[in-house]
């Protein structure tokens, strides 16, 4: 269901608009395409979006938490053992959670840490998709460009999903003069 849900948005990107935050609304469109290649080559690109993974964990981001206590060592090459270091508390079988004995939850800054580092994760996630399916869609011909007040405001009036809002767009992306004008600078 899940991989259902980011296929389903990672399409939109292309049939619907982008919305970043402030960031103008955009659409792709390739000139003299067929709305089942445009639809096609939007589903194709969308799955290698959604199946695209960024290439670490994050965790060499914010404070490197990666699920690890570092109170108690869990590798080979670590010195010590759980139970060596247990046993060299004051109280013998007191359990060791980031060096303090009876500490029944984390220390908030680890908490916050591993907050920041799975928020930072989730966000290289999110932009490894988008440069995949913008990779793709390019490498397919297909150029961005950016709305009009007045396209925005006729797509907001369209049902996201709908026939009637696809249509709308592949006619905006195929129309010569709206790829040319309104194109997406790129640096």
């Amino acid at each position: 269901m899940k991989s259902t849900t980011l296929i389903a948005a990672a399409a939109a990107a292309l049939a619907g608009c982008m919305l970043n935050g402030g960031a103008p609304v955009t659409a792709w469109g390739k000139k003299d395409v067929s709305m089942v290649d445009y639809r096609t080559d939007a589903g194709q690109c969308a799955v290698l979006a959604v199946t695209t993974l960024p290439d670490d964990n994050a965790a060499k981001s914010a404070g490197g938490i990666s699920g690890h206590n570092a109170g108690i060592p869990d590798s080979p090459s670590a010195s010590g053992s759980a139970s060596s270091i247990a046993a060299s508390q004051s109280v013998p079988g007191a359990p060791l959670i980031s060096g303090a004995i009876y500490r029944d939850s984390a220390p908030a800054d680890f908490v916050n840490r591993a907050a920041m580092q799975q928020r930072t994760q989730e966000m290289s996630t999110q932009r490894t998709r988008s440069d995949a399916l913008k990779s793709c869609l390019a490498g397919r011909g297909y150029k961005e460009f950016i709305l009009s007040a007045a396209q925005r405001a006729e797509v907001r009036k369209l049902p996201q999903g709908s026939q009637a809002r696809r249509v709308y767009l592949h006619r905006l992306g195929t129309d010569p003069e709206v790829l040319d004008k309104q194109a997406v600078k790129r640096k």
